[in-house]
């Protein structure tokens, strides 16, 4: 039951229409639903797929099942082990392979940074060297790891491990502050264990830190409105991780207001603190970066380079929400004026083609929210190639998990009758303006929706698990 302490400390939360969570998940199962026949004989299916859901299943399951029969150490060693295990598995299974795209450019990034050659690395499709087209935070922990730990898949998997287990952690967090102690246990675990979280684990990559970043962000967005004496120092830890989340993935920026929605009902003055407080600390995190482009480029660059050029993948004639080479004319420009030009050139693309605009648009959404294959594609692009058969059991793995997520978190947003219940359905509700209002018209993929997958899997968790119930 929810504890009378937390009820009275809470603010009355705006109660999101259910509706408006629950059609679009239910919308985006539906599509990967359908699309799941096709897109396995893309894949070409295998029997493969069927031992790794067993296993997968049977890996996630002990530990679940040792904390239902009250054996809670036996539940967390077992936890320990088999997130070890896997991880060191998939890290051996790509040790020796060359991946493609970001993970491939990150360690460059993160070497350089070592060599005292700055974010600077060379991109050959727009055929310049780059100075800011990658944001900060995530080759500067890389290159810190590295210069400790080495550059190898395994101390890579490593770091990965840590900041998976810190979301983790933080999810945990979370599901006590609503009260679903189980719940947020369970969907830590399951986070942990998650299809798309572990393929992407022996890779260089930043989706983990989105992830962690965009739920601290909603621990303390919580605790700002449990705890009305602390507002000045919760504000000031929003506004530090509002930054840090924009020197990881600006497009996200608007995560971290979008979360105050719990917020509310919780008056004009309190709001008037995150103002007041917030915005300054987040711009005090962000300066150094800006003073250091302001020392490159000579004017301000506040996020990254990449916002024009991001805009030109998600709208051009052939857009499909992935990455795709920038046009030839464009070759050799400047960073500044390529990112300028690629923007010219979608921008006058959108108002030549409106319904192409938003035919794509919505396009886009339905294949990032409603498929999961980005892991499979990961692991399908890397060479020497991995085994077909293994790639296509991946697949299917993912897509089948990432649908029940989708059709149980949906079912779930029937049950919001206490404070916690509606906090929950807020956060989800936050993660989907995001994508959908921010995110889709730009280069817009499975990927940047990832940071989404934490909430989800508590909303779903807090419906199903008996003893934790979201209503009463």
């Amino acid at each position: 039951m929810l504890s009378q302490g937390f009820a009275m400390r809470l603010s009355a939360p705006v109660k999101p229409p259910a509706l408006s969570i629950a059609v679009p998940l239910l919308l985006f199962a539906a599509y990967g639903g359908y699309s799941l026949p096709g897109l396995l004989g893309d894949w070409g299916g295998s029997l493969v797929a069927v031992p790794m859901l067993i296993g997968w299943a049977v890996v996630v399951g002990v530990p679940i099942l040792l904390f239902v029969r009250q054996r809670p150490g036996a539940a967390v060693v077992a936890a320990v082990i088999g997130a070890v295990a896997v991880r060191a598995c998939l890290a051996l299974a790509v040790t020796g392979r060359v991946p493609s795209g970001d993970a491939a450019i990150y360690p460059i990034l993160a070497r350089h940074l070592i060599e005292g050659r700055g974010l600077e690395v060379f991109e050959p499709f727009m055929g310049v060297d780059t100075r800011a087209l990658f944001p900060p935070l995530y080759p500067l922990v890389l290159a810190g790891w590295s210069a400790l730990f080495g550059a190898s898949t395994g101390a890579v998997s490593a770091l990965n491990l840590v900041i998976d287990g810190g979301c983790a952690v933080t999810i945990v967090t979370l599901g006590r502050l609503l009260d679903r102690r189980r719940a947020g246990l369970g969907a830590a675990w399951l986070y942990l264990m998650w299809p798309s979280v572990l393929l992407s684990s022996p890779l260089a990559q930043k989706e983990g830190m989105c992830a962690l970043l965009a739920v601290a962000l909603a621990v303390q967005w919580v605790r700002y409105v449990q705890a009305p004496r602390a507002a000045i120092a919760q504000a000031a830890t929003i506004g530090a991780l509002a930054g840090l989340l924009a020197l990881t993935q600006p497009g996200e920026l608007p995560l971290a207001a979008l979360f105050g929605l719990v917020a509310l009902g919780s008056g004009a003055r309190r709001l008037a603190v995150i103002v007041a407080v917030g915005i300054p600390t987040a711009a005090a995190v962000m300066l150094p970066w800006w003073i250091r482009n302001a020392d490159i480029f000579g004017s301000f660059v506040p996020l990254t380079s990449a916002g024009g050029y991001g805009l030109w993948v998600g709208n051009n004639p052939d857009a499909n929400g992935h990455w795709m080479p920038p046009p030839r004319a464009l070759y050799g420009l400047p960073e500044l004026a390529f990112g300028k030009a690629a923007a010219q050139i979608a921008v006058a693309w959108i108002a030549a083609h409106p319904l192409d605009f938003i035919k794509v648009t919505i396009e886009k959404a339905l294949r990032a929210w409603g498929i999961a294959e980005f892991g499979a594609s990961r692991l399908a692009m890397m060479q020497p190639a991995v085994s077909a058969g293994i790639v296509a059991g991946a697949f299917a793995l993912s897509q089948i998990t990432h649908f029940a997520m989708l059709g149980t978190a949906a079912v779930a947003t029937r049950r919001r009758r206490r404070p916690g219940a509606t906090i929950l359905l807020t956060l989800v509700l936050a993660c989907l303006i995001q994508t959908l209002c921010f995110g889709a018209f730009f280069e817009f993929g499975e990927r940047h929706r990832d940071f989404a997958t934490p909430f989800l899997l508590l909303l779903a968790l807090a419906w199903t698990i008996r003893d934790a119930p979201i209503a009463a």
